[in-house]
């Protein structure tokens, strides 16, 4: 489903949903198979979801300059 949601959706309205699928992995394996998630575990995950998360406020804001810098041409002459 997340993939055919980025068919209808920016990236960066969908990639928040992605990151959820490492919580709920933690979740299931902690309650489903009594797995105790390592320091390194948690330390990875938190730099892959902090860059996730810059990548995805960077292109937010480069987005929201190119829509500007399109408004802001004026028409071309004929």
């Amino acid at each position: 489903m997340l993939t055919t949601a980025y068919r209808y959706a920016p990236a960066s309205v969908i990639a928040p949903f992605d990151y959820t699928a490492m919580i709920f992995a933690l979740g299931i394996g902690y309650f489903a198979f009594a797995e105790l998630p390592s320091a390194q575990m948690i330390l990875g995950a938190g730099i892959v979801i902090a860059a996730g998360v810059f990548v995805i406020l960077r292109e937010a804001r480069l987005g929201l300059r190119r829509g500007q810098a399109r408004r802001a041409k004026p028409p071309p002459a004929l």
